[in-house]
């Protein structure tokens, strides 16, 4: 039964020496069974004695970062891995075949990672700056390529006169006006802002030329790295490429006027590089061999540093963990993690001269593993010294934590209730009840036995290949939920059994049980027939179709939230009868089940007895009563009967008053005898004495001079007075508002399972709609065209609407019904959720982020 109660708990106290502070906690980490209380609340985590440890584990994380960082800039593939056992297990391996001390691998790696970052940052800068430098010779070559025609083309029509500066070129053409260049090169992206910049600036007085620069094609013999391939140009921080695009201003004036300044302020102003272009074919030629030399030498240069970089990113590429799947790089980032972990729980501690005390809550069952764990810690060490872990009386008031053992069955349901909140310590848990009650309310909506056969085909897929499946981060957050699908699959499938529907289409499986009469235009019921599963085939061609099926799909709806408002309300006795409480037992558990007895409890029965009475062959249909009109004698009239349901309404009458009386009667038994009764004890109650908590080991651990304050304040058990000052005001007006949210409740909660009706109803009409309007009318016309083309938008518009959509609207109406109608009826969940000192948890939670 621990899915029906979260796991038993106990309160332990442990000690544990400082020098073998780490080793132990080191090896408590790995059993992930106890959960830490905080010893130091009031201490800031700066002031914590192991403040500096985990600064400089961020740090370190800080420098891994990075090494990720040019990884992917350089394309040095690492290899993530995902199996936390198997990462656990290598890095024991590994450790122990160090041999040094564990603790001091952190140091290790701390300064190797320095040393090897020192090197990396030098080459990395030299890479960047060579990569600038690159950049340049090949934007040069391409400004000279590109604008070489133009230029020349130019001054070879007149007198050159050059100016001397290095952006441009000044002649005389033949017609005597006086020209000269600007050329460089601009992102691409901002060609056009920046041509249209220079047109209304120079008013329409220069001719701009830009050309693209196309990415480089490799020929056969270059370099096999892709820098050396590729002479594209890049960003030398991130290594992505950059396009760039040459351009080339020709303007009227010298290199002094106004003119060349505006255009100079531009090119300046959108970041472009401007070059110096020869005046001649000879320079032309000059200049491209000793731009060929430069970025020879270069791409030279290049390709050493290069070799160098890799050669490091190679240490944190290659796996140093034996059989973890993983790069170092990984690996490194998973162990800080644990390290982390670690100190942040010696954190938890309280530090004395010469041990650490700290208290802990913990599985009964996991007592002897925490044990055995403190045992192999010194038998693995022999020259460090064992810490004690022994089991304390549990402080006043205090709430221990919530603890189920996670299954991939339960792992959903138990989401459901834990997004509301987290059960109670030992509280009955509705997610025990919610693996059949909430799939099954979802198919009360969702009945179709083509729709919900679709929604079991694809769950059961990913329960079949499940395993195949997890390495696909995109269906991760399916694969969890798989049961769930599956449940609601099966269950949509056999209410659509139950309402005979397929796709809008009635299934005739065992044959109806009527007979048309073609005298009077109806059908009439074979003699003792009676269908075997659901409603009969004919009811879906009958005239009074709609009205019949409302009738039965509403009044199963109250029948199904009364059943699970009651169960509820059982389940509100089961908790009160764990906790001992003899009064929420008498007090709230027998007032609200007589009173939702007596009233809605009544309701279902009467749906019953009226379906049970063969109105036609007895009294007649015109004096079946109306079960609202009942009700309304019954609560406005006193219980009078104006059309009796069964014999002659005297018996009836009386019942009702009964029932009547009783549910009035319950309204106070819930209001007023509690509050007074906790009153009456508080007064009789001798002043409560909370003796100094002392551990057992205090005196055997302790220093001279030492004194144990014991565990600090720990949370209550939900805040609702547990182990707080008595309040009469408070306990009243809490009375007051749970005694008018149950009775106001019990008519909202009963009218709000009518939404399993309105979304039964709902999803059969857009169902009938959508078959209809596709292929309806096409299979009456006989167009096979039409029954294609319909087919085709009915599938699609089915996927779209009713397996997406409806699914959405059905499960967020049955999250509801679960959260408000049936657990507001016992559940608190006000407690908090068992986090352990775990490092597989820690790391877990690492690589879900990671993986998304």
């Amino acid at each position: 039964m621990s899915m029906f109660r979260s796991q038993q708990m106990r309160f332990y106290s442990l000690y544990l020496p400082r020098d073998s502070a780490w080793t132990l906690m080191n090896k408590l980490g790995e059993t992930s069974a106890m959960q830490l209380v905080d010893m130091n609340p009031g201490e800031t985590h700066l002031n914590r004695p192991f403040a500096g440890m985990i600064k400089r584990i961020e740090d370190l994380e800080g420098k891994l970062k990075y090494v990720e960082q040019e990884m992917q800039k350089f394309k040095v593939k690492t290899r993530r891995g995902d199996n936390i056992d198997a990462f656990m297990r290598g890095l024991r391996a590994f450790l122990s075949l160090r041999g040094k001390t564990q603790q001091t691998f952190f140091d290790e790696i701390e300064a190797e990672t320095e040393e090897k970052l020192k090197v990396l940052g030098q080459h990395v800068k030299m890479y960047e700056s060579g990569v600038a430098k690159r950049n340049e010779w090949v934007e040069y070559k391409s400004v000279l390529e590109r604008t070489k025609d133009y230029v020349l083309g130019l001054v070879g029509h007149g007198d050159v006169h050059a100016s001397g500066e290095d952006v441009g070129v000044d002649f005389y053409a033949a017609s005597g006006i006086r020209v000269s260049f600007i050329a460089g090169t601009i992102a691409t992206e901002d060609t056009l802002r920046f041509k249209r910049m220079v047109f209304r600036v120079s008013r329409g007085n220069t001719w701009t030329i830009v050309t693209d620069i196309p990415p480089h094609k490799p020929e056969a013999g270059d370099a096999a790295h892709e820098e050396d391939n590729f002479l594209d140009i890049v960003d030398p921080q991130t290594g992505t490429a950059v396009r760039r695009s040459v351009f080339l201003v020709v303007y009227q004036g010298g290199a002094y006027d106004t003119m060349k300044s505006k255009l100079t302020k531009i090119c300046d102003s959108f970041g472009a590089q401007r070059f110096n272009l020869p005046d001649s074919q000879k320079d032309y030629d000059a200049k491209m061999r000793e731009i060929g030399k430069e970025l020879g030498s270069t791409l030279e240069v290049l390709r050493g540093t290069r070799r160098q970089i890799d050669q490091i990113l190679q240490t944190y590429s290659t796996p140093r963990f034996p059989d973890t799947g993983m790069s170092y790089l990984d690996e490194l980032r998973l162990f800080l993690t644990k390290e982390k972990t670690l100190y942040h729980n010696l954190n938890l501690l309280r530090a004395w001269a010469t041990y650490y005390e700290g208290y802990c809550w913990a599985p009964i069952e996991e007592e002897q593993n925490i044990l055995r764990a403190l045992t192999e810690a010194v038998r693995e060490n022999p020259t460090i010294a064992g810490g004690k872990f022994v089991e304390e009386k549990k402080p006043h008031g205090a709430a221990p934590p919530t603890y189920f053992k996670d299954t991939d069955f339960m792992y959903p349901f138990q989401q459901v209730v834990d997004t509301y909140g987290i059960p109670r310590y030992r509280e009955v848990n509705p997610a025990l009840f919610a693996v059949i009650t909430f799939p099954f309310l979802f198919g009360v909506m969702f009945g179709d036995v083509g729709h919900g056969g679709l929604f079991l085909v694809f769950a059961s897929i990913f329960v079949w290949k499940a395993d195949e499946l997890k390495s696909n981060k995109a269906l991760a957050g399916l694969l969890r939920v798989r049961y769930l699908f599956l449940l609601m699959g099966v269950f949509a499938t056999y209410c659509g059994l139950i309402y005979n529907d397929f796709l809008s289409i009635p299934l005739n499986l065992f044959g109806s049980c009527y007979v048309r009469n073609e005298q009077q235009h109806t059908f009439d019921r074979k003699p003792g027939c009676t269908y075997p599963i659901g409603l009969d085939p004919k009811w879906h061609v009958s005239g009074n179709e709609l009205e019949f099926i409302n009738s039965l799909k509403m009044k199963l709806a109250i029948v199904l939230g009364v059943s699970q408002m009651i169960l509820g309300i059982f389940l509100k006795a089961v908790n009160a009868i764990h906790f001992g409480s003899t009064l929420d037992f008498v007090f709230e558990f027998i007032p609200q089940l007589l009173f939702m007895c007596c009233t809605f409890g009544y309701m279902a029965i009467t749906f019953f007895i009226k379906w049970s009475t063969d109105w036609a062959a007895g009294p007649g249909t015109q004096d079946a009563p109306s079960i609202i009109a009942l009700f309304i004698d019954m609560f406005f009239n006193g219980g009078k009967v104006t059309k009796p349901l069964w014999g002659d309404g005297r018996d009836q009458e009386s019942l009702q008053k009964s029932m009547l009386v009783i549910a009035v009667i319950c309204v106070p038994m819930m209001l007023i005898p509690k509050p007074l009764i906790l009153f009456l004890q508080h007064a009789m109650a001798p002043p409560a004495r909370h003796d100094e908590h002392r551990p057992l080991l205090e005196e055997e651990m302790r220093g001279p001079g030492e004194q144990s304050r014991g565990p600090p304040p720990l949370p209550g058990a939900g805040g609702h007075g547990h182990g707080e000052e008595f309040d009469m005001g408070e306990i009243v007006v809490h009375s007051l508002i749970e005694t008018i949210e149950f009775v106001l409740g019990s008519i909202s909660h009963t009218a709000s399972y009518l939404r399993l009706w309105a979304l039964s109803l709902a999803h059969a009409e857009l169902s009938k709609i959508l078959f209809e309007k596709t292929i309806g009318e096409s299979l009456v016309e006989g167009s096979v065209i039409g029954v294609f083309i319909g087919f085709t938008l009915f599938a699609n518009l089915t996927m779209a609407i009713l397996m997406s959509l409806d699914v959405m609207e059905c499960f967020l109406h049955t999250l509801r019904l679960h959260w408000i109608e049936f657990q507001s009826k016992f559940y608190k969940g006000d407690g908090y959720k068992f986090a352990p000192f775990s490092f597989s948890a820690a790391i877990a939670n690492i690589v879900d982020r990671e993986t998304g």
